[in-house]
């Protein structure tokens, strides 16, 4: 047997392994969390209860269903009761793809309609990365936002409604993905977070996500936010946790789990490895017997 035909032979015990492993089919970035076991509805008849962890899940957190119908009810952690509300964030990973989904009942178009949506903030052993959301000016219905959609920068009152809405940099659309940018404090104290960024001249773009922003498509009173991005925009970093805010701060959902990014084989497969590589090694011996 060559040392060609070897790692031909390597390989291919590799990937029968890798393509073994026991994962539920591929999420899909349509704005339906069916996939990942949830269901969405109006009220209190959303279902989180069969959230599926057999499809790479890393971690989630599940805020509070109380979905009211009026809009009055006091908004903060822990706090529902409003169309603005954060409910859940499931993070998992499907081979070399990252897949984020996000339940809340702050729709792309609320702009002026008190709270704003923030963008998503990743935080790894390099620093933090930002993913625009996007969104509007406010008051519109229609179809969800993808990737490629304006991105939105919102301003805030002292107690975080929103005062105005710009278009960000050109560059900065909805789905892009980067590091070293600017970050805007939510207004809302005593814990202020980063909810919104900005690019500068120093930005990096590293990519683009698979992304989706419903509006009012799945329920009237919910949205969900739904992206694939490909682990190698992260490099050799440790993903820390991923944070999600309306942009005035008071409702959030975050999700920690230390993870290295980089793809690392499975035990097993390592196995399978190092038998090729003795394979090789015999050969080669006998090789060097005969000659």
């Amino acid at each position: 047997m060559s040392f060609k035909r070897s790692i031909s032979l390597t390989a291919a015990l590799i990937a029968a392994f890798s393509s073994s492993a026991t994962l539920a089919a591929p999420l899909t970035i349509d704005g339906n969390l069916g996939d990942w076991g949830i269901s969405v509805a109006d009220n209190n008849a959303s279902d989180f209860t069969h959230l599926k962890t057999d499809i790479g899940l890393l971690g989630f957190h599940l805020e509070d269903q109380n979905d009211l119908a009026a809009n009055g009810a006091y908004l903060g952690p822990q706090y529902g009761g409003q169309n603005y509300d954060a409910e859940f964030m499931g993070v998992a990973r499907q081979g070399g793809t990252l897949y984020i989904a996000i339940v809340t009942g702050q729709r792309p178009d609320n702009g002026f309609s008190n709270y704003s949506p923030g963008d998503i903030r990743i935080s790894t052993s390099d620093g933090l990365i930002g993913i625009e959301v996007g969104g509007g000016a406010g008051g519109g219905s229609g179809t969800a936002l993808s990737e490629g959609a304006s991105g939105s920068t919102y301003g805030l009152k002292s107690n975080g409604y929103t005062l105005s809405h710009g278009s960000t940099q050109a560059a900065q659309t909805a789905g892009s993905v980067w590091s070293d940018v600017d970050w805007i404090l939510d207004p809302i104290g005593p814990v202020q977070e980063k909810v919104q960024f900005s690019i500068n001249g120093a930005s990096q773009q590293l990519g683009s996500a698979d992304f989706i922003f419903t509006r009012n498509g799945v329920t009237g009173q919910h949205a969900i936010i739904e992206l694939a991005i490909s682990t190698s925009l992260f490099g050799a970093s440790t993903l820390e946790s991923i944070f999600w805010a309306p942009s005035c701060g008071n409702d959030e959902l975050s999700v920690s789990m230390p993870v290295r990014i980089t793809q690392v084989p499975e035990p097993a497969a390592l196995g399978l490895f190092g038998l090729g590589l003795l394979a090789m090694g015999v050969q080669r011996r006998r090789r060097r017997a005969t000659a």
